[in-house]
C-alpha cells in the first residue's frame, strides 16, 4: 500500500489553514470540497520590499508537469494550496530542466551544472563529491542542513547527501519482490518535516529544509478519495491504448481496469494529494513563524510523456516539453513581488545560483547556471537553455567520454527549439509558439529564414555537446548494486542499467 491506513478512512472536507493554505483533516460525506480554492485573502504584498530571508526551503516536485496545476494553466486539475503559493510568489513560466530523470536533474539542481558537467548522467550512478553542492554551502554558512525525501533516487547510497546534517529517507513502500522500502507518500514525507521541526535544535541557527515529494511518480496511486474526486472527469483512453496496456498495471498497481485506465485522473489525483499535503506544511510553517522568514522555492526535477509522445507514461528518453518543462516558483519573505509571472526561459539549475545571490551568499565559479534577480524577475530576458536525455541505457552508451552522448538533446532558444538523438540519428525543429505540444517537425523543409535560424541553434547545440567536461561518476557498484537495480527497475525504470 502506498498510504498509511489512517488515510484510507479520511474523507473530504474544507480545511482551512492559516496563510490561506487549504488541507483535509476531518471525515465528510461531501466529494472534494476541500479542494476549492481559498476564498481568504492571500498573504502577498507585491509592493513590499522583501525583507533578508533566514530560511531556505527548497520543495521538490517529482513527475510534475507544470500545466497539471491550476497556477500553470490545467483546466480541471485542482491544486488550491499550489495556485495560492504562486500569487505569493515569483513564477517562471519556462522553466526548463536540464535533464528529465531525478538524480541527474537535483544534481544540477544543487550545483549549478549540467549533466555533463557535474558528472551524475542518470539514476543509480553516484554524485561526484568533487561537486560543490547546495547543502554544502549553507551548512558552511551556518544553516542547519536537512533533506526528507520521497524516494530512493536521491538516496545517500549516491553521494547526493552532502552538506546535510540530517537525511530523513525512511520508506515505507515495498515492492513486493521483498526488496527493500524505496518511496513514501506526501502525508509521511510532510510528518517527517514537522517531527523534525518539533525536534530541531534551538540554538538561532536558521534553517535550510530540502523536501522531495514523489507521489506523481508511476504508478499512479492516488489515495481514493483524490482520485475519484475526478469521476465526472471523461476518460482520455488516446488512440495508443494499445502502446501502453502492458504497463497499466505498473502504472495502476492493480487498480485499474484495462478498459478504462483513467491515466490522467490517476496522475492528476496524485498531484491533488501532493498538493493537499503541501497545504498542511505550509499551514504549519506559517504558524511556526518559518515561512514569513524564508525564502520558498518550489520546482519540478521533470515531467512526464503522457499522451503526447512514445513511450507514452514515462520520462527520460525524449526531451519534448512534456518531460522538460518543469514547475518554478519563488516566494520571498513578505511575500513581496508576487504575482510576478516571467515569460523568459530559464533552467532549474538557474535557482542554484539565485539562491545564494539573494541570500548575499558567493556564487562558486565554474558553473554552468545564472542567477536570477528575483526582485527584478519580470525583465529577466530570455536565455538559452539545454536540456539531455538519461534513457537508453546501455544499448547506446557507447562513448566513453559521457554515457549521455549520442541521446536525445535539445537546445531551447525563445520559441524556437531544435532536437538531435544522434543513436536514432534523426533532428526536429518546432516553433513552439505555434505548436507547442511538438506536433509539426519543421525539418525537413523549413523556410529560407528558418534554415539561418536552424543552422545557428545546431551549431550552438553541437558546441555545447562538444563541451562535456564530466567529473567522474559510476553505476553504484558496491555489496547493494542487484538492490539499487531491483529497486529502480520496480520503480518504472525499466532495465535501469
Amino acid at each position: 500500500m502506498r498510504i498509511i491506513g489512517i488515510l484510507l478512512a479520511l474523507a473530504l472536507c474544507i480545511g482551512v489553514a492559516a496563510g490561506g493554505y487549504w488541507f483535509l483533516h476531518q471525515p465528510s460525506e461531501e466529494p472534494s470540497p476541500g479542494m476549492k480554492p481559498p476564498t481568504l485573502p492571500v498573504a502577498a504584498t507585491p509592493e513590499a520590499e522583501a525583507a533578508p530571508p533566514r530560511h531556505v526551503i527548497l520543495i521538490s516536485l517529482d513527475t510534475t508537469r507544470p500545466d497539471y496545476l491550476g497556477c500553470y494553466g490545467h483546466p480541471w486539475a485542482k491544486t488550491p494550496n499550489l495556485d495560492a503559493l504562486a500569487k505569493e510568489s515569483i513564477l517562471f513560466e519556462h522553466c526548463i530542466t536540464p535533464a528529465p530523470s531525478t538524480l541527474a536533474a537535483h544534481t544540477s539542481l544543487f550545483t549549478g551544472k549540467y549533466p555533463h558537467t557535474h558528472g551524475t548522467p542518470r539514476n543509480g550512478f553516484t554524485v561526484n563529491a568533487d561537486n560543490t553542492m547546495l547543502a554544502e554551502i549553507l551548512h558552511n554558512a551556518g544553516y542547519h542542513t536537512a533533506a526528507f525525501l520521497g524516494a530512493m533516487p536521491l538516496s545517500q547510497r549516491f553521494g547526493f547527501n552532502q552538506g546535510f546534517e540530517h537525511y530523513d529517507e525512511h520508506f515505507t513502500v515495498e515492492a513486493g519482490d521483498g526488496t527493500p522500502a524505496y518511496e513514501r507518500p506526501a502525508n509521511e514525507v510532510t510528518d517527517a518535516v514537522l517531527s523534525y521541526l518539533d525536534n530541531a535544535p534551538n540554538d538561532g541557527k536558521p534553517l535550510f529544509l530540502f523536501i522531495h515529494y514523489f507521489d506523481a511518480h508511476m504508478p499512479y496511486t492516488p489515495p481514493d478519495e483524490f482520485f475519484h474526486m475526478y469521476d465526472t472527469i471523461p476518460s482520455e483512453t488516446g488512440k495508443s491504448l494499445a502502446d501502453v496496456a502492458g504497463r497499466i498495471s505498473e502504472l495502476t498497481r492493480g487498480r485499474g481496469e484495462p478498459a478504462e485506465p483513467r491515466l490522467l485522473q490517476r496522475y492528476a489525483g496524485e498531484i491533488s494529494f501532493m498538493d493537499n499535503q503541501i497545504g498542511r506544511l505550509l499551514s504549519e510553517l506559517t504558524t511556526r513563524g518559518i515561512l514569513a522568514q524564508s525564502l520558498l522555492v518550489v520546482v519540478s526535477d521533470h515531467g512526464e510523456s503522457l499522451w503526447e509522445h512514445e513511450p507514452y507514461f514515462a520520462h527520460g528518453q525524449t526531451v519534448y516539453d512534456d518531460c522538460i518543462n518543469v514547475v518554478g516558483m519563488a516566494r520571498l519573505p513578505n511575500g513581496a513581488h508576487g504575482g510576478t509571472r516571467v515569460p523568459g526561459v530559464m533552467s532549474s539549475m538557474d535557482f542554484f545560483p539565485t539562491i545564494l545571490q539573494t541570500l548575499a551568499l558567493p556564487i562558486p565559479e565554474g558553473i554552468d547556471a545564472e542567477a536570477i534577480d528575483l526582485a527584478n524577475a519580470s525583465s529577466m530576458e530570455s536565455r538559452v537553455r539545454y536540456s539531455e536525455a538519461t534513457q537508453p541505457w546501455e544499448e547506446v552508451e557507447t562513448d566513453p567520454s559521457w554515457p549521455n552522448a549520442t541521446k536525445a538533446r535539445c537546445i531551447r532558444q525563445n520559441a524556437r527549439k531544435y532536437i538531435e538523438t544522434p543513436y536514432a540519428g534523426t533532428s526536429e525543429y518546432y516553433d513552439l509558439a505555434q505548436d507547442p505540444r511538438e506536433r509539426l517537425n519543421l525539418l525537413p523543409g523549413p523556410t529560407a529564414d528558418q534554415k539561418t535560424e536552424l543552422a545557428s541553434l545546431k551549431a550552438q547545440l553541437d558546441a555545447w555537446a562538444a563541451s562535456a567536461k564530466p567529473l567522474p561518476s559510476a553505476w553504484r557498484t558496491e555489496n547493494d548494486a542487484d538492490e539499487t537495480q531491483s529497486q529502480l527497475e520496480n520503480m518504472g525504470y525499466m532495465d535501469s542499467k
